[in-house]
């Protein structure tokens, strides 16, 4: 309410005047994810570790630990310019071919869909089950029991995706791959925040981890809210995680530092007409 007050005041007036007093009485609210602290992993230009796959905005992973507020635009708009700088300056010609393994994966996805036309459909079932299951384990107040049991069902679930999931004909095709892309997704996000956790990893501002040996806001309130705040010595570290058949697998890597600039005219007027500085 603190906080509140001093960057919105009018929005204290507005309750009150409605007989809502935010000092002494809680507010219903309703929570969403806004931000995506985190994505797939790019390079100065946002291209993938996939070449020739480009990732802007907050798909990609550029955003960080915290909320980037209103710097989030400007990173989708920044991210977008220069892949497609990048694109324009390097990526001309004949595109490469698929290599065997691809061509492999695209037949296998492809008969995966095939083999699910089944002339009745189970999918908006499995979708909203898997997405009220994400909402109750991995939102913003998480236990870690939860979250390990949900990762079993969801990765016994991609396993399982082609005898599991029924669709009535192909025009169901894009739900039946949208939920295998969820499902995946799931469980890369759920193990990301399990690692997190055994790394010792606390609860900050995008997160409540319940531990029964912390502390709560208020007494009042239910020992799911028992939380330790998480180690700020962390900061420097970055999460990947890897994604291979149903499994994720992690490593920590320091951040890397801001390049010191030492440029000059004369160095960057000639790498200029060299290569337009898109390297």
């Amino acid at each position: 309410i603190q906080r509140l007050l001093h960057m919105n005041s009018p929005a204290v007036d507005f309750y009150k005047d409605k007989g809502v007093d935010l000092a002494k009485e809680p507010l219903e609210i309703a929570l969403c994810a806004q931000h995506n602290n985190g994505g797939l992993a790019v390079d100065a230009w946002w291209q993938t570790n996939v070449e020739g796959f480009f990732a802007a905005g907050e798909v990609a992973g550029t955003h960080g630990v915290y909320r980037p507020g209103g710097s989030a635009l400007n990173s989708g708009q920044v991210g977008s310019t220069r892949a497609a700088q990048f694109v324009a300056q390097n990526r001309t010609g004949t595109a490469p071919a698929l290599s065997d393994s691809s061509k492999e994966k695209a037949v296998q996805m492809i008969e995966l869909g095939q083999n699910a036309i089944k002339g009745q459909s189970n999918i908006a079932k499995l979708r909203e089950r898997a997405q009220k299951e994400m909402s109750r384990v991995g939102a913003a107040i998480r236990n870690k029991k939860d979250i390990a049991t949900y990762m079993e069902t969801v990765s016994q679930q991609i396993l399982d995706f082609g005898s599991l999931v029924q669709i009535e004909s192909y025009r169901e095709l894009r739900h039946f791959y949208r939920l295998y892309d969820i499902l995946i997704s799931q469980l890369t996000y759920l193990g990301s925040m399990m690692d997190f956790t055994q790394a010792g990893g606390g609860s900050r501002g995008s997160a409540l981890y319940t531990d029964e040996a912390g502390d709560k806001p208020a007494e009042s309130l239910p020992d799911i809210f028992r939380f330790t705040l998480d180690d700020p010595a962390r900061g420097d570290q970055i999460q990947e995680v890897g994604y291979e058949k149903a499994a994720c697998t992690y490593q920590w890597r320091q951040r890397r530092p801001i390049p010191k600039e030492d440029d000059f005219f004369e160095t960057v007027w000639r790498q200029y007409r060299e290569n337009k500085n898109i390297f």
